[in-house]
């Protein structure tokens, strides 16, 4: 019996593409890196030739990564299209909910905590709520992120970084997220250190909305 080559053009033609797109300039990428961690005696014109090689690569992967964003941002729009009885009205307004515009501040405060982001499909449905709630008011505000107790799961983290992205860039004037501690938890360690040029998740409500004040002063490093 001959195999079905339905199943097996598909399968070669992924693995091609992976190949093509994530394994070989990843692997252009980290041996450029290790010639230069290794071979000390490289001419400057030598580290160049190389340097410019890794730079190629991360190219490559950007391009790569984006477009695999926005592929799985087009397959969860799609399922929401052959779904929509799936996005109730009550989850729309438990999401909106989460979302609080804070005028007064030129904030908008966005409550991820307890939240349990399990597919694609989800991280989706909330970020189209976000940016209905934010394009309404017709500006960019400062964003501030709750992520405690917050779960992402693997099958969903493309999709939630090509949309928080997209966020970021059509609505925000700054983002700072943070993670509260659990009670009892002393965060002196966590916040040492830490100045405005850090990107990381703040310990504290309180440090992020201090963060904020400095950008709304100064501006976002």
């Amino acid at each position: 019996m001959s195999a079905d080559k339905s199943n097996i053009y598909p399968t070669l033609a992924l693995e091609t593409k992976v190949e093509e797109d994530f394994v070989a300039p990843l692997t252009a990428v980290r041996g450029s890196l290790e010639i230069l961690r290794d071979f000390a005696e490289l001419s400057d014109e030598e580290r160049q030739r190389f340097l410019d090689a890794a730079l190629r690569g991360c190219t490559r992967l950007e391009q790569s990564v984006k477009e695999l964003g926005e592929a799985v941002y087009s397959a969860g729009q799609k399922a929401e299209a052959g779904h929509a009885r799936d996005f109730t009205s009550d989850e729309h307004k438990r999401y909106a909910e989460r979302i609080n515009v804070m005028r007064a501040l030129d904030i908008v405060e966005i409550d991820f905590s307890d939240f349990e982001f399990s597919s694609s499909q989800i991280v989706n449905h909330f970020h189209d709520v976000i940016e209905e709630v934010i394009e309404a008011t017709g500006r960019k505000w400062f964003l501030l992120v709750n992520y405690r107790d917050c779960s992402i799961w693997p099958e969903a983290w493309v999709a939630f970084a090509h949309r928080g992205k997209r966020v970021n860039v059509n609505f925000s004037l700054g983002t700072v997220r943070y993670a509260e501690l659990p009670p009892g938890e002393d965060d002196a360690d966590a916040s040492a250190g830490q100045d405005s040029s850090d990107t990381g998740i703040l310990p504290s409500r309180e440090m992020a909305l201090a963060r904020l004040d400095d950008m709304r002063r100064t501006g976002p490093a």
